[in-house]
């Protein structure tokens, strides 16, 4: 039975082990669940829809129209009869009739149209890859601030362990008469504030976890975590800004969308010319009509409507002569935009590449903070040693224990922030460089 029980046992400490390990995502996890439910991009992908229906219109544009009209009119009194004078009876009359007309030259408006939507549902497909590039950079970013508020709380929760340990000693060196009783009252004051420092630390890691889960728009409330990383790559490359550069210029949506703006903003130039050409179109209509005038003999319907039939088949030419300078003004209105639309491009161009610099400034920056942050962990480390030592043989005083403790809490939090601010800014610049963020 006992070994019975701890089979059980062990099998439920796996399948709960298991659970926590489930409880935490990657990001590459955050970032895909993210792109499927936020918002934003799902208001995005409608305009794609939309345009893809206005897609299908303006190609429709080319094909002839029909429609039936039918009336029915009833005269009462004094009226216009057949034969063409007016006399007092009641009378009713229908007619029915079936058209059809087809545009011929639209002064390329249709074509010109159709080239523009184009460019409008590429934008707008750019447009929608830089809300999910700009979601997943924010959520990067929420990820690892989340990191390393992680190890900034690991790091104060040390320091509890190593003060309590320093207050045993004192109470050992208090009974041998080596330090007075109130270095103890110092110890239990740092370990106050240290417990202080823990709980801020945890707080603002609590506040980063709701942030990210907040991005990502989750629906359940139960426990979020994220996976860490355990080790600092070594093959990471740091690329110039420029190399970076010439490859974002030519790929990233923000500048691909720019430029269908900007070509579509040209083809609107030509459909607001379009205004000055005459239109040419085909049309065609057979219709007939039916009539009952009170007190005399009518023909059947059937017989009326047979011999009443019209066909007409007819060109329909329409030439602007002056509207009141409309056109010329929707022209100039669309060459500005064009301007407009170049001078943006121009700005998204310079934007991407400030911010690739920005990343490469802080990557390098910071990659260097690392290193001097190692070495002062690395001294910080040996002189708290030395001075833990010192206090623990009744040779230095407890300030300069715990200033010994501070500087090394100190350095290690720092270095830290180098890392995690390196690995961050490294994200984007490989980003940036056509490396997918959830990889």
């Amino acid at each position: 039975m006992l070994h019975r029980f701890f089979i059980c046992f062990f099998f439920l400490c796996g399948a709960s082990i298991t659970i926590v390990a489930q409880d935490k995502w990657t990001l590459k996890q955050c970032i895909d669940y993210a792109l499927e439910h936020n918002i934003n991009v799902k208001q995005q992908k409608n305009v794609v829809k939309k345009l893809k229906v206005e897609k299908r219109n303006l190609q429709t544009s080319y094909l002839p129209d029909l429609s039936i009209v039918t009336s029915q009119k009833l005269d009462f009194g004094r009226s216009l009869n057949r034969s063409n004078t007016y006399n007092d009876v009641n009378s009713q009359s229908s007619s029915f009739s079936l058209s059809s007309e087809i545009p011929l030259f639209t002064g390329f408006k249709i074509s010109n149209s159709i080239s523009k939507n184009k460019y409008d549902l590429q934008a707008a497909f750019e447009n929608l890859e830089e809300i999910k590039n700009d979601l997943s950079l924010n959520i990067t970013a929420g990820y690892f601030q989340i990191l390393l508020n992680k190890e900034i709380t690991k790091i104060s929760q040390e320091q509890i362990g190593l003060i309590k340990e320093q207050e045993d000693r004192t109470k050992v060196l208090i009974e041998n008469g080596k330090v007075p009783q109130s270095q103890l009252y110092d110890i239990l004051a740092q370990l106050a504030d240290d417990e202080l420092n823990v709980t801020e630390a945890m707080n603002t890691l609590k506040m980063s976890l709701l942030d990210l889960s907040q991005l990502l728009e989750l629906k359940e409330k139960g426990k979020f975590d994220v996976t860490e990383i355990e080790t600092l790559p070594d093959s990471m490359i740091l690329n110039s800004p420029d190399d970076v550069s010439l490859f974002a210029q030519e790929n990233m949506p923000q500048i691909k969308r720019a430029q269908y703006n900007l070509q579509g903003s040209m083809k609107a130039v030509k459909i607001a010319q379009s205004g000055y050409y005459p239109t040419l179109s085909l049309g065609a209509d057979i219709s007939s009509s039916y009539y009952h005038v009170g007190g005399e003999s009518n023909p059947p319907f059937y017989e009326q409507f047979k011999n009443n039939m019209q066909k007409s088949l007819y060109l329909t030419l329409r030439i602007p002569l002056f509207d009141r300078l409309s056109t010329q003004n929707n022209v100039h209105t669309a060459q500005i935009d064009t301007d407009n639309s170049r001078l943006a491009l121009e700005s998204e161009k310079k934007t991407l590449y400030k911010k690739i610099q920005k990343a490469y400034m802080d990557a390098v920056a910071s990659k260097d903070k690392l290193t001097s942050t190692s070495r002062a962990v690395f001294a910080n480390t040996e002189a708290y040693r030395y001075a833990k030592e010192r206090y623990s043989a009744g040779k230095s005083s407890v300030y300069e224990y715990n200033e010994s403790k501070m500087k090394l809490a100190n350095a290690l939090s720092e270095q830290a922030q180098a890392k995690y601010t390196y690995l961050l800014k490294m994200k984007i610049l490989e980003f940036y460089s056509g490396k997918p963020l959830n990889e």
